[in-house]
């Protein structure tokens, strides 16, 4: 996974995160670490109820019934912790029971759980996430997937983990990026293996775009703040029969996500 080369933060994305003053950094360091300790008791409390008494169940098949826990513990986290006014545009154009993986640009720590609250979607995450404690394990059970991203052996692995996920059923979130923008614009540089292999194996793509998230949890900052607004916008679901290559198919995807991006900013959530 990979990074954008630095680049000036534009003019908007300067606006939506604004350089605090010592007394608000203290603030927004202190509810932050609060909110830290508050999201890993949640973990444990809707892991241990919600997610747990699945753990015998196979991978592949847990995660019909794990992801209702994580679902829950996303709701937690935004609406009760973090009070995050969300305002969602577009719907999904997916069975219920129709596995996919969804695309989106990556701003935030909070992406994940904003996706999977209004996706039904779970993450593939740098493997240092799974030592958190309880929300590392309890997200494995709930379907997450978890790769050495310095490791080419594992990041095949974790491809191929993805592949056997949706095609089960599951609903996997990926960032192209491969990490959170620093300056609120979108990498020059992207992975995208994945879509890719969703051609190959005939699985549809959600395309996504986050805006506003870093306004809640700034990159490259031990803080939080509450009472933000966010959005998530649920673009085109792709499918692999109206693409003649991987490729195409692939860039079709990415191509989504930079027009959803674009779009006006109305909710004053934060543009890129």
């Amino acid at each position: 996974m990979g990074s954008a080369r630095p680049r000036p933060p534009s003019r908007r994305y300067a606006e939506a995160v604004i350089e605090p003053s010592a007394v608000r950094r203290l603030l927004a360091a202190g509810y932050g670490a609060s909110a830290g300790l508050a999201g890993i008791a949640a973990a444990f409390v809707v892991g241990t109820l919600w997610v747990l008494p699945f753990a015998p169940v196979p991978r592949g098949r847990r995660e019909r019934y794990t992801m209702r826990g994580a679902v829950l513990f996303s709701r937690v986290v935004l609406d009760g912790i973090l009070l995050v006014d969300q305002r969602v545009t577009g719907t999904l154009d997916l069975r219920d029971d129709e596995g996919a993986v969804i695309v989106s640009n990556h701003r935030s720590w909070l992406d994940p759980m904003l996706l999977m609250r209004h996706t039904r979607s779970n993450g593939l995450s740098k493997h240092e996430i799974f030592w958190l404690p309880f929300i590392g394990l309890y997200g494995w059970l709930a379907g997450a997937v978890f790769f050495d991203r310095r490791d080419p052996r594992d990041r095949h692995r974790a491809r191929d983990e993805v592949m056997r996920l949706v095609r089960a059923g599951h609903r996997l979130q990926v960032f192209p990026e491969g990490t959170r923008s620093r300056t609120g614009a979108l990498s020059e540089r992207v992975y995208l293996n994945l879509p890719m292999d969703c051609w190959r194996a005939g699985v549809p793509v959600a395309c996504c775009a986050v805006v506003g998230t870093e306004r809640v949890l700034p990159p490259g900052r031990f803080a939080a703040w509450p009472r933000q607004t966010v959005e998530l916008r649920i673009g085109r679901t792709l499918r692999p029969s109206d693409h003649p290559d991987a490729h195409r198919f692939a860039t079709a995807c990415w191509a989504e996500v930079q027009r959803l991006v674009a779009q006006p900013d109305p909710a004053g959530a934060g543009g890129g």
